[in-house]
């Protein structure tokens, strides 16, 4: 995997991940409010999964554009 293609793997799961979590939030209360308790916990855990998911998407997304900025840096003479 190059550095161009993981920036871009971490660029769409950091901007799809919050909207993940907000359809899976949707998800657990419609599932709550029509009494499937044990649907709406499943959901939590993968929702509890993106969150954690999240922020390291975006650390890996600093390091991966850092490393972008610095190779593509043309040389000191």
């Amino acid at each position: 995997m190059t550095l161009r293609s993981a920036t871009n793997t971490l660029l769409v799961l950091a901007l799809a991940l919050p909207v993940i979590q907000a359809v899976l939030m949707w998800v657990r209360v419609l599932l709550t409010s029509m009494g499937d308790d044990a649907g709406a916990a499943i959901v939590g855990h993968v929702g509890t999964a993106c969150q954690v998911a999240w922020p390291i998407s975006i650390v890996g997304l600093v390091i991966t554009l850092a490393l972008v900025a610095i190779s593509e840096r043309p040389p000191e003479e």
